[in-house]
């Protein structure tokens, strides 16, 4: 083989590697995407809808309705409501995003929140029970501000026009309950009397 041919040769042999290492790279997307997940523009909640504020502010009074203790409600203390809106008082911003992303399908994509407080406190990773899929397309993202208790701002990816005002009540009514649960989880005896412990049990059979 003339020096010419060998020349050729590697650079046929270079061209393919190049263009095996492109179509690798092309096929690696999809994967990298499942299993390490993704960020695209719906993960960002830029969009002001400023319809969405009266929308989530009833979602805050029932909210506020399902920790008042009632005979629908009996466990909850008798300040439970005023406890509750007193912590919602202190929120500033709620975000909700997704684990991995929303256009991700890797399993336990939970869909989370962060809450930033009048004070600069700042949580995260607060699970609202809930997962996503990218394979049911990008879910809807808030990013909502409040100020004394009450909707101030509202931002979103944008998804919520893709369908009707009423199927988001849910997710309105998803992110404020979640807020509150974790407050609950922090400071559970605002919502709820003491747990019985096991002198309380004795005391009652005693009395029996």
């Amino acid at each position: 083989m003339n020096t010419t041919n060998k020349k050729n040769t590697k650079i046929g042999i270079g061209a393919g590697l190049i263009v095996s290492a492109i179509i690798l790279g092309i096929a690696a997307v999809p994967l990298y995407r499942t299993f390490f997940g993704t960020h695209s523009i719906y993960d960002e909640p830029n969009k002001e809808n400023t319809k969405i504020i009266p929308m989530l502010d009833e979602q805050i009074e029932r909210a506020l309705n399902d920790h008042t203790q009632s005979t629908m409600h009996p466990g909850f203390r008798s300040e439970s409501r005023e406890n509750t809106a007193a912590f919602l008082s202190t929120i500033r911003s709620i975000q909700s995003y997704a684990r991995y992303g929303v256009e991700s399908t890797q399993a336990r994509n939970n869909l989370e929140l962060k809450i930033t407080f009048t004070n600069g406190k700042t949580v995260d990773k607060v699970y609202t029970g809930q997962t996503v899929s990218g394979f049911m397309g990008p879910a809807l993202l808030m990013k909502v501000y409040l100020k004394d208790g009450k909707t101030e701002k509202v931002l979103t990816n944008g998804m919520e026009k893709t369908g009707s005002p009423d199927w988001i009540i849910n997710d309105l009514y998803l992110l404020i309950d979640s807020a509150i649960g974790y407050d609950i989880s922090v400071n559970e005896h605002r919502y709820f009397p003491p747990r019985k412990t096991q002198k309380d049990f004795e005391k009652e059979w005693e009395e029996k």
